[in-house]
């Protein structure tokens, strides 16, 4: 089969403020490659990396050695990662699965805020992310040029595998459903109206959740469900920066 360019993670260090982001089911720190760079422009540290199973030759590790309890770990470990770099002062913001496990970093961990762009924390109405899962394993392998015979093959194997992977995410996200009172720093939410994998409910069914929080509430119409590389994304990127920007900082200005 041909060999593909990898997406990578990135560390864009400029300024005392850190922002960890965090990439979306399936997806990679190419999610927040174009927020990264515009955040990076107002002065911001910013550091996207991947979470296990992601962003390898073989998609189907995802499911292997991703789990929800391997993804959290990851964003424990790009904290210390940030802390160990002389930044004290971190926000962490993700994409979708990245938006949940943002909000468990939250009620977990000592940030100064944070957020979620279309995630489905509450998992509201019908979600098209398995069908989807699917699809883009089919045109991941088929780009890579595997033959029709072990293209069909594997799609039965994710298929069989994908339920469980579904069900372990579900579980997590009832944690965090369950522990949502315990964030008490500024929270931002962004939802977009023409969201193609999850109801745009989530995020207001979030929002009234988020009931210890000052809470930031987005709504982009004509936004869809990867809002942070779409055609209509300014309108979202200055909201982001807005957000942030009105944070407590403590340390040093921009």
């Amino acid at each position: 089969m041909k060999s593909m360019k990898l997406p990578e993670s990135f560390f864009f260090e400029k300024g005392k403020r850190a922002v960890l982001l965090l990439h979306a089911y399936t997806g990679s720190a190419n999610d927040m490659r174009l927020l990264g760079r515009e955040l990076e422009r107002e002065g911001y540290t910013v550091y996207a990396p991947q979470f296990t199973g992601h962003a390898t030759h073989r998609f189907e590790d995802i499911l292997d050695i991703g789990s929800p309890e391997k993804w959290i770990k990851d964003v424990e470990e790009a904290t210390q990662f940030l802390r160990n770099k002389g930044y004290n002062e971190i926000a962490v913001m993700g994409l979708s699965l990245g938006g949940v496990m943002a909000t468990r970093a939250l009620e977990i961990g000592d940030y100064i805020g944070g957020g979620s762009f279309n995630s489905p924390v509450f998992q509201v109405g019908e979600s098209h992310v398995p069908a989807a899962f699917v699809n883009y394993y089919r045109s991941f392998n088929q780009r890579l040029g595997m033959d029709k015979e072990e293209l069909q093959a594997g799609t039965e194997r994710i298929k069989k595998k994908l339920p469980e992977q579904m069900k372990e995410i579900g579980a997590f996200s009832k944690l965090v459903q369950e522990n949502i009172d315990k964030i008490t720093v500024p929270y931002y939410i962004a939802s977009a109206g023409k969201d193609e994998l999850i109801d745009p409910e989530n995020g207001t069914v979030l929002r009234d959740a988020l009931s210890q929080a000052e809470v930031h509430y987005y709504h982009f119409p004509e936004a869809t469900h990867v809002i942070t590389v779409g055609a209509n994304r300014k309108d979202f990127e200055e909201s982001v920066k807005t957000f942030l920007a009105q944070l407590d900082w403590k340390e040093g200005k921009l």
